[in-house]
């Protein structure tokens, strides 16, 4: 899933490339073009990230993995993008706490839930996550003790709420959009400016 927005900036990058162009080369110039817009898209996920973790009780290594800059801008196609993982993600993401035959977890910060029926363990790969007998259905989680091919009764890892679901509220796209606008041309004249001096030095 791609979130999408739009910057009435190009007008504005244009003329700061036709600015550059008796100092550096076309190529260069879209080089550096391509570098800014692909920092000011890195430096708008912390955005996206401190937004999902006032509401959420996600830890930081499942947190860091959620929003990515793709596709990333080149020489080639001045135009870059943020994407935004859509699968949902495992309970474990939220700090469980085992309570006897269920799972305590607080996805909403304040607002603990339990998970029946499940149970923290540790798979032979190392990881780690909340498991329950059974398997998702159209209409929910399905308890049971149902047997795979091989015979043994299937386990299968919970999990819940998906990034895409927590990111793309009209408050953190309004914020990122603000953040995109008045950064991006700033970067790019930054990064040309370097590249000049680096030139001239």
């Amino acid at each position: 899933m791609q979130l999408t927005i739009t910057t009435e900036k190009r007008g504005e990058i244009e003329q700061i490339q036709r600015d550059f162009r008796r100092y550096l080369s076309p190529e260069e110039i879209l080089r550096g073009t391509a570098q800014g817009v692909n920092s000011t898209l890195a430096r708008a996920i912390p955005r996206i990230n401190k937004a999902i973790k006032a509401e959420y009780n996600i830890t930081q290594k499942y947190l860091s993995r959620q929003a990515v800059v793709s596709p990333k801008a080149s020489i080639y196609r001045l135009y870059g993008g943020i994407r935004i993982n859509e699968s949902r993600l495992p309970i474990v993401a939220f700090r469980p706490r085992q309570k006897g035959g269920s799972v305590a977890v607080a996805i909403h910060k304040g607002k603990t839930v339990m998970v029946r029926n499940a149970f923290i363990a540790t798979m032979p790969s190392g990881h780690t996550g909340v498991f329950s007998r059974g398997r998702y259905v159209r209409s929910g989680f399905q308890y049971g003790r149902e047997r795979t091919a091989s015979g043994k009764v299937r386990i299968t890892e919970r999990v819940t709420t998906s990034p895409l679901r927590m990111a793309i509220s009209p408050e953190v796209r309004a914020d990122v959009a603000a953040f995109i606008e008045r950064e991006a041309a700033a970067r790019v004249q930054g990064i040309l400016i370097s590249r000049v001096k680096k030139i001239g030095g």
